[in-house]
């Protein structure tokens, strides 16, 4: 089954008692005129007891209710980004293009995440499982790309870089990898949006990159979640 809790099982939620061998069905909408992927991944999820439906249309997906756990959608069959931000369910993007700015898109509509199609169907699989429960999820592929053609950094510079990172920056940071807007942040952290985009342009020339989708790269290529755990922050 999908490894993360649908509407209704959030952890923490008193759940209903099933018998042995009987786990929840997760429906999962899936929107692939082009059979890009859904021809491979519906028999597996078949197999292990989700229920794939079929999209007829882009809107469906705005559509979607209570009756639908998440979305599964060809990144290429959806032209504009309205029918993916109006989406009520999850959304994760597959796409068969191998450059990193397909991320900003991803971004863009706070999908759960993105993965490419050379992937094994058993891989993708997993993928979509680690974007749903803990989203976003990116593909390690698109992400190299998108930090190209700036060479790849040693795991110890980029972590001298990320160290000089200041906490308000930092939680910056983390906002921009989880794909929050401007205005949300401002919002969310208590501040105008010109402090913002002051922050954000300060992360940037610290990490050394020139946009939030390589800031994004650089966060998730290098684990920086994992290792400031593990190493005091130095400013």
């Amino acid at each position: 089954m999908l490894g993360w809790p649908p509407e209704g099982r959030a952890s923490g939620e008193a759940t209903v008692e099933h018998p042995k061998d009987e786990v929840p069905t997760v429906r999962v909408m899936l929107y692939d005129p082009n059979q890009v992927f859904s021809a491979s991944i519906r028999p597996l999820l078949h197999r292990r007891g989700d229920l794939p439906i079929e999209a007829r249309s882009a809107k469906a997906l705005a559509a979607a209710d209570a009756q639908v756990d998440c979305c599964l959608v060809a990144l290429e069959a959806v032209s504009r980004n309205r029918v993916l931000t109006d989406c009520k369910r999850p959304v994760f993007l597959i796409t068969d293009r191998e450059d990193g700015s397909v991320l900003r898109k991803a971004v863009s509509v706070s999908a759960a995440g993105i993965a490419n199609t050379h992937i094994l169907p058993s891989e993708l699989l997993r993928a979509i499982d680690a974007g749903l429960a803990s989203p976003p999820y990116y593909d390690p592929q698109l992400l190299r790309a998108a930090l190209q053609p700036a060479p790849l950094l040693g795991d110890q510079d980029a972590l001298e870089l990320a160290h000089h990172l200041t906490p308000r920056e930092d939680d910056v940071l983390r906002r921009i990898v989880r794909g929050e807007p401007t205005s949300h942040m401002a919002d969310q952290m208590g501040v105008s949006v010109s402090t913002v985009r002051s922050h954000v342009q300060n992360v940037l020339g610290k990490l050394g990159v020139n946009s939030r989708l390589a800031a994004i790269a650089f966060a998730i290529n290098y684990g920086i979640d994992t290792v400031r755990e593990k190493h005091p922050q130095l400013s």
